[in-house]
């Protein structure tokens, strides 16, 4: 592998747990407005599990 290939790789887990936790906190603050923002907590989660994934080695 060259010096540069996992570079996309390591952006888009950083990307994903960002917006996974930014999601999670919105959804948590404002949890009892709506039942979309419930859905936000689960998205941020599944975006989170999904940097984790991206996170172990191949």
């Amino acid at each position: 592998m060259a010096k540069g290939e996992n570079k996309m790789g390591f952006y888009v887990m950083i990307f994903s747990m960002l917006i996974g936790i930014f999601l999670i906190a919105l959804g948590i603050i404002r949890r009892k407005r709506s039942a979309w923002y419930k859905i936000l907590i689960a998205v941020g989660v599944l975006l989170v599990l999904f940097a984790i994934y991206l996170g172990f080695p191949k």
